[in-house]
C-alpha cells in the first residue's frame, strides 16, 4: 500500500503536534515547569525526526 508523501507528512505532522500538545499538558504536573516543557519539546523534535525517517523509508 502507497500513501503520497505529502499525505504522510500532514499526518505525522499532525500526530506529533498532539503529542506535543498532551505532553505540555501532562508532563508539568509530574515535574518542574521549566524541565517539562523543555523535555517536551525534545520528544517533539525526536518524534518528527522519526516521522521523517520512518517516511523516507517507506517512499524509498
Amino acid at each position: 500500500m502507497y500513501m503520497d508523501a505529502r499525505l504522510l507528512d500532514i499526518v505525522s505532522a499532525i500526530i506529533c503536534f498532539f503529542v506535543l500538545l498532551a505532553l505540555v499538558l501532562i508532563l508539568p504536573t509530574f515535574m518542574a515547569p521549566g524541565t517539562a516543557y523543555l523535555l517536551s519539546i525534545v520528544i517533539f523534535i525526536f518524534a518528527m525526526s522519526g516521522a521523517g525517517i520512518a517516511i523516507n523509508k517507506a517512499i524509498t
